[in-house]
């Protein structure tokens, strides 16, 4: 009898801690793997943080929402182009002998590309800057002077070596901005 009564605790147990990670799943501020600058309206995206650190009145922001749909579709044109240059890349591999003109051929579009995208945020961001006003121009300097940790991917944490020590810069260095 104890033996029953000590599983029918720990099942309801489990029931309530799974209840309540589905609470806190389906409750919280957000989507599970949703983007920033997707995320609710007041979130930390990249688009609240730009408009909030320049100050856009409601005309900018409504020019700056349409600078952001048009820099989104052309980004997902490019990444959707990346994904097939380098699938086509990699799938060279799966011959004996592979063709080294494709490989030039597709390492040049594969460059071309990259190039694209980076001019392509290049002009996102000067098209922001034509939007500042001259009272906004200061703060559009500090903001770029912020781009990598704003815009930048998140890092994977350095992997520890055989001697269990972590790879990377030492210690005693400063933390990246």
């Amino acid at each position: 009898m104890e033996r029953t009564k000590l599983l029918t605790i720990a099942v309801i147990g489990l029931l309530l801690l799974n209840l309540v990670t589905i609470g806190f799943l389906v409750l919280r501020p957000g989507k599970p793997g949703g983007r920033p600058e997707d995320g609710p309206p007041g979130g930390e995206g990249p688009s609240r943080i730009i408009i909030e650190r320049l100050h856009f009145d409601d005309n900018q922001q409504e020019r700056y929402q349409t600078l952001i749909e048009a820099h989104r579709a052309q980004t997902r044109e490019l990444a959707s182009q990346s994904v097939h240059l380098y699938r086509d890349y990699y799938g060279l591999l799966e011959n004996d002998q592979p063709d080294t003109a494709q490989i030039t051929s597709l390492n040049r579009q594969i460059g071309q590309n990259q190039r694209e995208q980076a001019q392509l945020n290049f002009d996102h961001f000067n098209d922001i800057k034509q939007l500042c006003r001259p009272d906004q121009q200061a703060a559009f300097r500090q903001l770029v002077s912020e781009l990598s940790r704003l815009f930048g991917r998140q890092q994977r944490p350095p992997r520890p070596s055989p001697d269990g020590q972590p790879e990377g810069p030492p210690a005693n260095l400063p933390p990246r901005p």
